[in-house]
C-alpha cells in the first residue's frame, strides 16, 4: 500500500498493534469474568513476542499452491505466544494488566493520529 511506503510501515504496524491490544483486552476481561468459575485457567499471550514474531516474519507461512488458504501471520504469532497458566486468576494482577493495555492502546492511537495528521498536512500544505 502506498501510504505504508510513505510512513515506512508505521501505519500497518500500529494497526496490527492496536488489533492485538484489543484481543488482549478481551482475554483479560474474560479472565476477570471467569475468576470464580471452577477449573478456569488464566489465559494470556505475550504482546512483545507476537510483535517480535511479526517483525521477523515468523508468522508468515509459505503457500506452495495458489489454492492453499492464506493464514493471517498475526494469528500464527499469537497462537505460538498464547499461554493458559494452571493457576487461579489474581484480580489485582489482571487489573494492572488491563490498565497497562488500555494505556498502550491510547499510545498507539496517538501514534496513528500523528501519522495521519502528517499526511493531512502534506496534502493541505502541498497544494499551496
Amino acid at each position: 500500500m502506498l501510504v505504508n511506503k510513505l510512513f515506512g510501515g508505521t501505519l500497518a504496524t500500529t494497526a496490527k498493534a492496536m488489533d492485538l491490544r484489543m484481543e488482549r483486552q478481551g482475554l483479560i476481561q474474560s479472565n476477570i469474568a471467569n475468576m470464580e468459575t471452577p477449573g478456569y485457567k488464566m489465559q494470556d499471550f505475550s504482546f512483545a513476542k507476537v510483535m517480535e514474531g511479526l517483525a521477523t516474519g515468523q508468522g508468515d507461512l509459505r503457500r506452495t499452491n495458489p489454492r492453499h488458504l492464506s493464514v493471517d501471520p498475526v494469528e500464527v504469532s499469537k497462537a505460538s505466544a498464547f499461554s493458559a497458566e494452571d493457576r487461579p486468576v489474581d484480580l489485582d494482577e489482571e487489573m494492572v494488566k488491563l490498565s497497562q493495555n488500555q494505556l498502550m492502546y491510547q499510545v498507539d492511537t496517538k501514534i496513528m493520529t500523528k501519522e495521519i495528521g502528517l499526511l493531512r498536512y502534506a496534502i493541505d500544505e502541498g497544494g499551496k
